[in-house]
């Protein structure tokens, strides 16, 4: 089952949630920024209606996540608030898994269109191979990102019951 328990999707990298509060705005940056001092397992930059929170260094590994969350108002009520979390690896593993998939993908498809184009021509190539290997290091790549995933369970259960802890509205609700 995925971490968001409203989203069927299972292959899910990055989750997100989105709660809704019955506190307003800028009372739920207030309560934030009251109970980031008092934390020893979270760090957090403000920037505006934007927080991003992280693991202190001296507790972060390879896989520790990242959590951004925005806060506003909510559309249908304006007495109700938004919050919606993005969980995900730091940016740098972030980049560095794209840079993989997209680095595998553009080699997969010219090789294999090279490839096939000289197959096609009746002339002996390895590069017909070069889309079956994509599709193999596809996989290997998003199990990494699984095992990284799992790695840091622990740390992105933390982050999100910060955040439960943080806001402390009873009536929240998750979507």
């Amino acid at each position: 089952m995925s971490f968001n328990s409203h989203n069927s999707d299972n292959i899910e990298i990055k989750p997100r949630f989105k709660l809704i509060s019955n506190f307003s705005q800028k009372d739920i940056i207030e309560k934030i920024k009251v109970a980031l001092p008092n934390q020893k397992e979270v760090n957090g930059i403000l920037k505006g209606n934007h927080i991003f929170f992280n693991i202190p260094i001296q507790n972060q590994h390879y896989w520790s996540p990242a959590m951004e969350v925005i806060i506003e108002e909510f559309d249908d009520d304006k007495h109700k608030t938004s919050i919606r979390c993005l969980i995900g690896p730091r940016q740098t593993v972030w980049m560095m898994l794209m840079f993989f998939y997209i680095g595998v993908g553009v080699l997969g498809f010219f090789g294999g269109i090279y490839g096939l184009a000289k197959w096609n021509l009746g002339k002996e190539t390895l590069l017909v191979w070069a889309v079956p290997l994509a599709v193999v290091l596809f996989g290997l790549i998003y199990f990494t990102a699984k095992y990284g995933q799992k790695k840091g369970r622990d740390q992105v259960l933390y982050l999100v019951s910060f955040i439960y802890h943080a806001i402390d509205d009873k009536n929240m609700q998750r979507f």
